[in-house]
């Protein structure tokens, strides 16, 4: 099965799901009508699905060449918008977008009988018909089309530092006894066995799974910042596993020991 072929079992929705290309450019590759996209566009979407699905797509980089090459066509400079998602993107590919967007503008001023494409806004320079000369109104509207661009690209760049940072690590499994407390502690991977008396808090390690015993209930827990508070004059059991702290029977704990009681 050829990369072409393995994509096209995917399917262009779960395609566009995965890597944010607009379905419609998806479904273009897919049936390889190259003529709704640029160049830079088509080669850019292929080393994405490469990427993503780490399939060969050689030769339908070939394909797009031979079909470029047979109709001769120019490629416009365009800049297309994604419509079906907000395409995920990096700080520096924002960077190269406002670039465009100003060598767009800047060949817009110079060519004012071309209409330029540049994301969603339009601009269009006029000749006067006696000499030649810019008609003033459409500098201004590109000028202020270009600078509403640059300040959208700017917050987009903010976005995408922001999504960059990486949470903070929040796990805690914090035993608090409201009394003196002699608790057995088991380490449900090795079934190592503690013991400690101890009427300070103190912390076990929250990636790991317990098994815990404790010769009276008056104790309270803090998992992962959620408080969980007891209230019980007689011995009590628990498990922590998967981060999730769960009271125990007598005959629940010994199952989960091997049976064992303690």
């Amino acid at each position: 099965m050829t990369g072409l072929q393995k994509l096209q079992s995917i399917g262009a929705h779960k395609i566009f799901e995965t890597t944010h290309i607009s379905k419609k450019f998806v479904e273009d590759i897919l049936k390889q009508n190259f003529s709704s996209m640029t160049k830079i566009q088509f080669f850019g979407f292929v080393s994405i699905i490469e990427r993503e699905y780490s399939v060969d797509l050689h030769e339908l980089n070939d394909a797009y060449l031979a079909h470029a090459q047979s109709t001769g066509e120019d490629e416009p400079f365009s800049i297309s918008e994604q419509n079906d998602v907000e395409t995920k993107t990096t700080p520096k590919a924002a960077y190269i977008f406002v670039g465009l967007l100003v060598i767009g503008a800047l060949f817009m001023l110079f060519k004012p009988a071309e209409n330029v494409e540049i994301a969603t806004a339009p601009i269009l320079l006029e000749k006067k018909k006696n000499d030649g000369e810019l008609n003033s109104s459409s500098i201004e509207q590109a000028k202020a089309n270009l600078t509403n661009l640059e300040l959208s690209a700017s917050k987009e760049v903010e976005k995408v530092e922001e999504t960059m940072v990486e949470p903070m690590h929040t796990s805690r499994f914090e035993i608090k006894p409201r009394s003196k407390l002699w608790i057995g502690i088991v380490d449900l991977e090795t079934f190592k066995r503690s013991q400690k008396m101890s009427a300070k808090s103190f912390e076990l390690d929250p990636d790991k799974e317990w098994l815990l015993v404790m010769g009276h209930g008056y104790v309270n827990f803090e998992v992962n910042g959620l408080e969980q508070n007891f209230k019980d004059k007689n011995k009590v059991w628990f498990s922590y596993e998967n981060a999730i702290l769960t009271k125990l029977t007598r005959s629940e704990f010994t199952k989960k020991n091997r049976g064992k009681a303690w």
